[in-house]
């Protein structure tokens, strides 16, 4: 399929000299999207059932389709942009291989432990997540640091290189380093590294000090190992992926979008993938940027096949948080604090609620219906699909009510039907409820807006945010087709619905810019930290991202810089990100960056206390290539 776009993407020099190619998979639960883009603004949309078993499969079909049907040269594809929900997937199957932690003697069980949020705080019988590392396979050295980096205990080195031979002969390939307040002071954590490289050559290693240094030890050792986890997954994915592109002629930088909205070079993925989780889902967020229309502030919904998600751009950034946790379990629209495994990332606040047009209808024994959040997938399907799926969805409702095409589903190349759908709304929804099918399905529909709807409300009402003042850009394969009734539920009165909706999330990796965050822990009185600190700081951590942009390509000239002051009141145990005007750290840009933190302690908690000590958390750094 070839139409012409109005957007003329570049990522630089080297696409304005031929007609170059740029290529975005997105690889979703149900669908495999590809979209590409050439300097003439020629467009190619392909969209395929994905392959779950092996997703890499259904990306390379497309992209042979791309070059098979579409006659493009494979010569000429320059930058493939690749999205994909393989972390998290592994993280819910528990599809992952061994991994090994080695943390300071007396903190083996830092993970067992955790904090005492809870999925269920008065329940004591609450069953939580396994660690993903057991005990057998965390070990302890003798060494310790204080908070503000002072060596309290040398790190025993002999003991760390009997660690590292038998965590060698467990055959265990993959090890999270996180040694207490390594943030601090990374000295132990870099020497254990090297004493781990030199005994384990082969292991793949995860250091805190690298990988998060902020404070808080259960978030960072979850971060950590969540990481290690990961990491032989996406280097052998990433690896298979690209040697199935040179296998189809195409020598190309490859990228992966991360879930703080920028993308990274496949290399750095795969050292790093706990930045990956998220990373579909926020692609069509960036594109509905695009589709805004200019406004200030904006709500992105992405309906897909298994889940629903809304996110907010209110100012000129989405609303990010640091605090996210995978494989947790949903509570309505919000996900259960204590449920998952924290990962303290910068992730694009998306709120989510589990329907999709997969969604299975079903009804319980006290005759109440239910949408989801069970869903068909792509095997088997919802029932229309006719691949024998038996279970009423979301999809058959939506196709007996007459608002899908049975004959027009990824371009009429996969055909419904209708008889199957109806047959399973009646025996499943419709004799059990004592209603007529068509009641039924109408039943479903309503049920699957309602909490769409949440989503959004979730997403902007409750964090003081009006969706009256903002626009919709609704997308994903069943995102328009939901917009104008969940639109009127929050009195929305602009809906944006882009083109190729279905696709949107593969043309939002198009646009998605080079982006590398950074953080440290600081722990200072706001009033009296000295800003040469500061800014020490900051530029520290922004030579590092500059030279992961060089590799990508991006000129020094091209680099845009924001930081961040993570701030609190002095006792509170959770802070507020608050942006530098203009990014300068001066006394006067910390006082105003202080006013900003009330104000914003005010709308997010409905009160603040200008009298009281303000903390600087951490410090946080975000640099971004232009193109």
């Amino acid at each position: 399929m070839r139409s012409r776009a109005r957007f003329h993407l570049r990522t630089g020099k080297e696409l304005v000299a031929e007609n170059t190619v740029r290529v975005g998979i997105d690889i979703g639960g149900t669908f495999t999207d590809l979209v590409a883009t050439d300097e003439k603004r020629a467009v190619w949309k392909i969209k395929l059932l994905t392959t779950p078993m092996d997703p890499s499969i259904g990306a390379l079909d497309a992209v042979r389709r791309l070059l098979e049907k579409e006659k493009v040269d494979p010569s000429l594809v320059r930058v493939v942009i690749h999205a994909t929900t393989l972390a998290s997937n592994a993280l819910l199957t528990g599809n992952i291989p061994r991994a090994a932690l080695v943390t300071t003697a007396g903190f083996r069980d830092v993970l067992e432990i955790g904090r005492q949020n809870r999925p269920e705080l008065y329940n004591l019988q609450v069953e939580r997540l396994p660690p993903l590392v057991p005990r057998r396979y965390r070990f302890e050295v003798r060494e310790r640091v204080t908070y503000d980096g002072r060596v309290l205990e040398p790190l025993d080195t002999s003991q760390a290189i009997l660690v590292a031979r038998r965590v060698r002969r467990l055959g265990i390939g993959t090890v999270a380093v996180c040694l207490l307040h390594s943030y601090a002071n990374p000295k132990h954590e870099k020497k254990l590294g090297e004493i781990l490289k030199r005994e384990h050559p082969n292991a793949k290693l995860s250091l805190s000090s690298e990988l998060l240094p902020e404070f808080r030890e259960y978030e960072r050792t979850s971060t950590t190992v969540v990481n290690a986890c990961l990491q032989p997954l996406f280097s052998d994915y990433l690896e298979k992926l690209e040697q199935g592109l040179e296998e189809l002629g195409i020598r190309a930088r490859l990228f992966v979008m991360q879930s703080n909205s920028g993308t990274v070079l496949s290399r750095q993925a795969s050292l790093e993938p706990a930045r990956l989780i998220e990373s579909g889902p926020v692609a069509g967020a960036v594109a509905s940027k695009f589709y805004s229309r200019g406004s200030e502030s904006f709500v992105s919904l992405d309906v897909g096949g298994t889940t629903s998600k809304a996110g907010v751009w209110s100012g000129d950034r989405f609303e990010v948080t640091n605090e996210y946790e995978v494989g947790g379990c949903l509570h309505g629209t919000r996900r259960v604090e204590g449920s998952g495994y924290p990962v303290r990332f910068p992730v694009v606040d998306l709120v989510e609620v589990g329907i999709g047009g997969g969604s299975i209808a079903w009804v319980d024994d006290a005759r109440v219906l239910h949408v989801g959040p069970q869903s068909a997938g792509a095997l088997p399907g919802p029932a229309s699909y006719g691949k024998g799926g038996k279970l009423p969805t979301l999809t058959d409702a939506s196709l007996v009510l007459g608002r899908l095409s049975a004959s027009f589903l990824l371009g009429g190349d996969l055909r419904l039907n209708p008889h199957l759908a109806h047959m399973t709304l009646a025996k499943l929804v419709a004799k059990p409820l004592r209603t007529g099918v068509i009641l039924g399905a109408i039943g479903v529909l309503r049920i699957a807006i309602a909490r769409i709807a949440e989503a959004l409300r979730a997403a902007t009402v409750e964090k003081g945010l009006d969706p009256r003042e903002m626009v919709l850009v609704a997308f994903g394969g069943a995102g328009p087709m939901f917009a104008c009734e969940v639109a009127g539920q929050l009195k929305m009165e602009k809906v944006v619905v882009p083109p190729a909706a279905g696709l949107l999330s593969s043309m939002g990796l198009l646009l998605a810019e080079p982006l590398h965050d950074s953080v440290l822990t600081v722990l200072r009185d706001a009033e009296s930290v000295s800003v040469k600190e500061l800014e020490k700081i900051c530029r520290g951590m922004e030579v590092r991202a500059r030279g992961l942009l060089r590799a990508e390509r991006v000129e020094e000239k091209n680099v845009t810089y924001q930081r961040f002051l993570d701030m609190r009141y002095q006792g509170q145990s959770y802070e507020l990100s608050i942006p530098l005007r203009r990014g300068i750290i001066t006394r006067g840009a910390v006082r105003s960056a202080i006013l900003d933190f009330h104000r914003r302690h005010q709308m997010q908690y409905g009160y603040s206390q200008r009298d009281r000590s303000v903390e600087i958390v951490n410090v946080r750094s975000y640099c971004r290539g232009k193109a």
